[in-house]
């Protein structure tokens, strides 16, 4: 098999590694079309600040989300680039259910 094949399939095993924890596919439909602070995700997901800081610094390490500073406060939002194509099918999905349930 191919070097950069094999590679690619190794990154993208490694982005999908992130969602492994629940917490980051709430942190991800938070930020479905939009942008928030550290406290707002925190808020909306029911966790600590310090937990939802060491979350968010993970998922921005492996490039799926990023950020905008204004003044003090950061903004996080998922990232633009190929990346996150595998994010937006998980946000999909998550409104097609919700939407079904309704």
């Amino acid at each position: 098999m191919d070097v950069e094949i094999e590679a690619m399939a190794t990154q993208q095993a490694d982005i999908c590694g992130v969602f492994a924890n629940p917490k980051r596919i709430l942190i991800l439909w938070t930020l479905a079309g939009t942008e928030k602070s550290v406290g707002e995700i925190a808020t909306a997901v029911n966790t600590s600040l310090q937990n939802t800081s060491q979350h968010l610094r993970i998922m921005k390490k492996k490039g799926i989300l990023c950020t905008r500073r204004d003044a003090q406060t950061i903004y996080y939002r998922i990232n633009g680039d190929e990346r996150a194509q595998i994010c937006q099918l998980l946000v999909h999905a998550h409104q097609k259910k919700v939407t079904i349930r309704d």
